[in-house]
């Protein structure tokens, strides 16, 4: 199992990897409407400035990964409008993903309560999760009312990585998180036995993310002795 973990924009990180490497893509871009992490509000009209990037983007995601391979997107009811006709340019929207947080957030007209998932493959794609699955997933998400201890505004649980992880791909492959944030994927991808691949490029949460992954490969090691 390895974890590479680098500080830098993903689009100069990815053009190292090798076509057809990757098995599973698991990322949580920003939003980039609403009340942002930085403070900022942005709107939808802002996301037309992200066009060229997600075009770049998506071309190296096909690139990298392999057919048949899976993509999950964390997303919400802003974003998801502008990201989904680009994703269908290069991959095949499968379904739409309704994570429950399990929790009350902030919202003035109706308080938020869910996020998205766009679900989507690298062409044809053979289920590799059981059939009973529904595309409405129960997770609570992480809850931290003492903001100085908060790892990223936008932490996404273990549980949920670790889900999209185990039913999108097997032990021994290779994730890819062009986000990674807090390091939840890398995090996900150990406690799983996949191997993981990641870019953070704010180079505060990227110290964050190391020090987790780090801490979660002693841990397994620990564990196996």
């Amino acid at each position: 199992m390895t974890c590479q973990l680098y500080n830098e924009d993903c689009l100069e990180g990815m053009k190292r990897l090798a076509d057809n490497s990757v098995d599973l893509i698991v990322t949580d871009p920003p939003f980039a409407v609403g009340l942002t992490s930085n403070g900022i509000r942005g709107t939808y009209e802002d996301l037309n400035l992200l066009r060229p990037f997600w075009e770049l983007c998506l071309t190296e995601w096909r690139r990298v990964l392999k057919d048949g391979a899976q993509i999950y997107v964390n997303t919400d009811w802003r974003t998801y409008p502008f990201l989904y006709p680009i994703l269908q340019k290069f991959f095949v929207p499968r379904n739409l993903i309704v994570w429950d947080l399990m929790w009350l957030k902030a919202g003035n007209f109706y308080r938020y309560t869910h996020e998205l998932i766009i679900f989507a493959s690298n062409g044809a794609m053979t289920r590799t999760f059981s059939p009973s699955e529904t595309d409405i997933w129960r997770i609570r998400c992480v809850i931290n009312r003492q903001q100085q201890k908060r790892r990223h505004p936008a932490e996404k649980p273990v549980e949920l990585c670790e889900k999209m992880i185990c039913n999108s791909s097997r032990e021994g492959d290779t994730v890819l998180d062009c986000f990674a944030g807090s390091g939840t994927t890398g995090v996900a991808c150990v406690n799983t036995n996949r191997n993981f691949v990641g870019f953070e490029i704010d180079e505060r949460f990227f110290t964050v993310a190391q020090k987790r992954i780090d801490e979660a490969i002693a841990q397994r090691e620990q564990s196996l002795f």
